[in-house]
């Protein structure tokens, strides 16, 4: 078995469009006066050119990515880096161990499918030895004696949060087999959480890659490279030009193993126009864009002599520069190719609906929005800058053009209440028909490098956490109140039907843990935003449990606004929640909830609650969290906005601390466990 097995030239491929020059040419004007009037007439400034010195090299480099990451396109970081190493000499080879993998999972014989995104749990930490290990070491041990073989002078890995287990384990078994072969990691899980020198890696590259890479490439090759634990960190403010790098190679990735097969990922920029509070992608990298043409020649190339029809673009947001966009879709529509093409996305106003046609006519048939929110207060606590009749407006003119909507949601917002948690189900079921994939993730977490996790107070999050994650100083917000927001916003898509998604919205197979029998199975409303009291049950105990008993409301009342009368019958156990969630959200929560309505609105309530404080793996329930003391680049950025005047510099307050510690020993042996019964009869208009 050979490392690479196919070479993209011999994939099934179009040939070179024969033409005559004259010809040619006149397409080529075509193009370029199509996008004049909207591309930029001057090149960005401030941006550092990627130099490439293209001489003989004796080491050789190989490019490795480990599961668990996306399976649909070649990995386009290898494709990039391996074309810069290329460029300047050096002999490179690729593997994509991570689509090796994913085509061989089903003889792993686990009831589970690890590459979906409510799974991605199991990769992290010991969940990913007691899970999957076992399965993908035979697979990993086999490259490993195949890459020995062929002595590779580098290997360099890329590093995510939920492949960090298995690169680890690859890198430490080829480096003592290797032992004279430098070991480099790169990678988003660099950035926040650089790998020390307990690690098996001779180098850290914390940013953007591509420079950094050539720079420590010569050093090895040189024999310059300092013979210990290097981290090396991209200069703050710096930008890379995308328009100096050279295109792509995706001649060492064999096509036909991955889900579009005819398809890519690039890029038409880098970083994010927004400051959203909850974001760390923003401060990652600063906003820059490529040029039309640049991006254009890419897309005409791959497409002409490769027959490369779908695109991908990774951007944090493809519209990040509206008028660039607009240019390459002029661009693309008076080249006459026929391509396909989708995006990450900010809803905006002014994408109307002329702007939308030209998008459309391009071949852009979805968006992925980061909605987030239903909820106007919300959106505005997250610095969104949108409000839901702009997301209506995107949705409605995109689906009217033939541009379906993937949407990105936070549940949980620190600030969310049960009543924007009900308008956020109320925007996703007035837009079920725009709506291709509801995507709703395991409920807000908070990287270090955020605006809300460099100034908490703003935001009622507490720094003492509860049961391994985050809680709001009232209580009111935990993980125990996200999971049951994050299973009702799932029973509610599970049963909405939409138009653009045949395979359903849900995301969890919510058939485990509820019954629903509608009145009438036929019955659609529309229905209109509203203001509603969730404080219906009144335990008198504590926030906590006052708050937690009244969660399931929300999803009540939607399902009778949308769907009319109906009897649904919910039981989720311990089990149940560590089994579908484990620790992040999982947690000792045994309820059930049997209720019935009426067309008419005349409803019966009967609920069990039994929460006991479990704690998962002997940990502390209560215990200290505070990333005031990160020093990555983007925690900097993110406290130059969570904290003006403080210049990007760490604010650790002693007194603040002590007043924490000192918080954290009063509450220590605080137990929210509690046991509690409702029946109730009531009548809803």
């Amino acid at each position: 078995m050979n490392i690479i097995p196919i070479k993209l030239e011999n994939t099934n491929k179009k040939e070179l469009i024969t033409q005559e020059q004259e010809g040619m040419d006149d397409k080529h004007l075509r193009v370029m006066e199509s996008i004049l009037p909207y591309a930029r007439k001057t090149a960005q400034k401030n941006l550092t050119d990627v130099i490439i010195n293209n001489v003989t090299r004796k080491k050789s480099v190989l490019f490795l990515l480990l599961p668990e990451w996306a399976q649909n396109f070649p990995p386009y970081n290898l494709a990039r880096l391996l074309s810069i190493a290329k460029n300047a000499g050096f002999k490179s080879d690729a593997l994509d161990l991570n689509i090796t993998a994913f085509r061989d999972y089903t003889n792993w014989g686990i009831d589970f499918f690890p590459w979906h995104g409510s799974k991605e749990w199991r990769w992290i930490g010991n969940h990913y030895y007691n899970y999957l290990h076992q399965h993908l070491k035979p697979l990993m041990d086999q490259y490993i004696d195949q890459i020995v073989s062929q002595k590779f002078d580098i290997i360099c890995f890329t590093l995510y949060y939920c492949n960090a287990e298995p690169t680890e384990y690859m890198a430490t078994e080829l480096k003592k087999r290797l032992p004279n072969a430098k070991f480099i990691v790169g990678g988003p899980q660099c950035h926040s959480f650089p790998p020390g020198p307990e690690k098996p890696y001779d180098v850290v590259v914390s940013g953007e890659g591509e420079e950094i890479l050539l720079q420590v490439l010569e050093m090895i090759e040189e024999d310059r490279l300092p013979n210990k634990h290097m981290i090396y960190t991209q200069p703050e403010g710096q930008r890379l030009n995308l328009d100096s790098m050279p295109m792509p190679d995706y001649s060492h990735f064999d096509l036909s193993k991955y889900n579009m097969p005819n398809g890519i990922n690039a890029e038409l920029s880098r970083g994010c126009t927004a400051k959203c509070v909850f974001c760390s992608e923003t401060h990652f990298w600063k906003y820059r864009g490529r040029s039309a043409s640049g991006i254009l020649e890419e897309v005409i190339t791959l497409y002409e002599k490769y027959g490369i029809n779908y695109v991908w673009f990774l951007d944090s947001l493809v519209n990040g520069n509206l008028k660039e966009l607009r240019a390459f879709c002029k661009g693309i529509i008076s080249s006459g190719i026929k391509i396909r093409w989708t995006g990450y996305a900010r809803c905006d106003k002014r994408m109307d609906y002329e702007f939308m046609k030209d998008l459309a006519d391009s071949g852009c048939h979805m968006l992925s929005y980061g909605i987030e929110s239903g909820s106007n207060k919300v959106l505005e606590d997250m610095d969104k800058r949108v409000t839901v009749d702009e997301i209506e407006q995107n949705l409605q003119d995109g689906a009217q053009l033939g541009i379906t909507a993937h949407s990105n949601w936070i549940i949980g917002f620190p600030t969310e209440t049960p009543q924007d948690f009900y308008e956020s189900m109320t925007l996703m079921w007035r837009n079920r028909n725009c709506l291709s994939v509801v995507a709703t993730g395991h409920g807000f977490t908070e990287p270090p490098d955020t605006i809300i996790s460099q100034n908490h107070s703003k935001f009622g999050i507490t720094n003492i956490y509860y049961l391994k994650n985050w809680i709001t100083q009232d209580h009111k917000n935990s993980k125990v109140h996200r999971m049951i927001r994050l299973i009702s916003v799932n029973i509610l898509l599970t049963h909405t039907p939409s138009t653009v998604a045949p395979h359903g919205l849900a995301n969890l197979d919510t058939s485990l843990y509820h019954k629903i029998k509608f009145c009438n199975p036929f019955k659609r409303n529309n229905i209109e935003f509203e203001k509603f009291d969730f404080d219906i049950i009144t335990p008198n105990k504590n926030n906590f449990v006052n708050s937690l008993v009244n969660e399931i409301w929300p999803l009540l009342r939607i399902l009778f606004k949308a769907r009319g009368g109906y009897e649904i019958s919910i039981k989720l156990t311990k089990d149940d929640s560590y089994r579908e969630f484990g620790d992040r959200l999982g947690c000792g929560l045994d309820v059930t909830y049997n209720f019935k309505i009426s067309n008419d609105g005349e409803y019966e309530a009967d609920f069990m609650f039994d929460f006991q404080q479990d704690v998962y793996e002997n940990a502390d329930p209560w215990n200290y969290c505070d990333f005031t003391k990160e020093d990555s680049i983007a925690a900097k950025r993110a406290r130059v906005l969570a904290l003006p005047g403080s210049n990007g510099e760490i604010q650790f307050d002693q007194s603040v601390y002590d007043k924490s510690m000192k918080t954290l020993y009063e509450i220590k042996n605080l137990d929210f466990s509690f046991k509690y019964n409702y029946k109730n009869k009531g009548i809803w208009q």
